[in-house]
C-alpha cells in the first residue's frame, strides 16, 4: 500500500483548536494581545505577585535592601542597606546566588528569582542564608513596584508603616 504524504487527517482540527486557543492562554502572555486582555492579564498577575509577596514575606526569617558585592558559583557577598525583617551585619554571606525558576512571560513567573548580579541592589527574602527572592530594586511597569511590596510585607505584620526605603 502506498505511503500519503503530508499531515494525517486528524492533525488538521487539532492544529485548528490549538490556534484558536492559544491567544487565551495566560502561558503565552509574551505575544500581542488585544489591549483590554493585557490590562486584564497585567492587572491578574499583580495581584499574584501581591499574594506571593505575602507568602514569601511569611517564610523569610530575614529581609533586607542588599548590593551584592560579589558572586560566586555556590554564594554572593551583599552589603545590607536596610533591615525590613530581622537583624544582623552589614556584610552577608548569602546562598544560592545563580538560580531561576522562572517559566513563563509575565513577571509573578520570575517572582522567586534569587539570580543575583555584582554591583545591582536587591530586596532579598532570607531563610537560613537561602535566598528566596531576589527583587531588583529597580522595576519593570508590570511589576509591582517596590512601594507595593513592601507594603504587602506590611500587611503580614513584618514591617512598620513608618519604614522608609532609601
Amino acid at each position: 500500500m502506498p505511503r500519503r504524504r503530508g499531515a494525517p487527517r486528524a492533525y488538521w482540527p487539532c492544529a485548528l483548536v490549538t490556534l484558536l486557543w492559544l491567544p487565551q492562554a495566560p502561558a503565552f502572555a509574551c505575544g500581542s494581545l488585544p489591549a483590554d486582555m493585557q490590562r486584564r492579564l497585567v492587572a491578574g498577575d499583580l495581584r499574584q505577585q501581591q499574594a506571593l509577596a505575602a507568602t514569601v514575606a511569611a517564610e523569610a526569617d530575614a529581609i533586607v535592601i542588599a548590593d551584592v558585592v560579589a558572586v560566586a558559583p555556590d554564594d554572593a557577598r551583599v552589603h545590607v542597606r536596610q533591615w525590613i525583617k530581622g537583624a544582623g551585619d552589614a556584610a552577608l554571606q548569602v546562598a544560592p546566588a545563580n538560580r531561576l525558576d522562572a517559566i513563563g512571560c509575565l513577571p509573578s513567573a520570575e517572582f522567586r528569582n534569587v539570580a543575583l548580579r555584582s554591583g545591582e541592589a536587591y530586596l532579598l527574602y532570607l531563610a537560613g542564608g537561602s535566598v528566596l527572592r531576589a527583587g531588583h530594586l529597580r522595576r519593570g511597569p508590570q511589576e509591582l513596584t517596590l512601594e507595593q511590596e513592601l507594603a504587602q510585607v506590611r500587611g503580614v505584620g513584618v514591617l512598620p508603616a513608618t519604614t522608609e526605603v532609601r
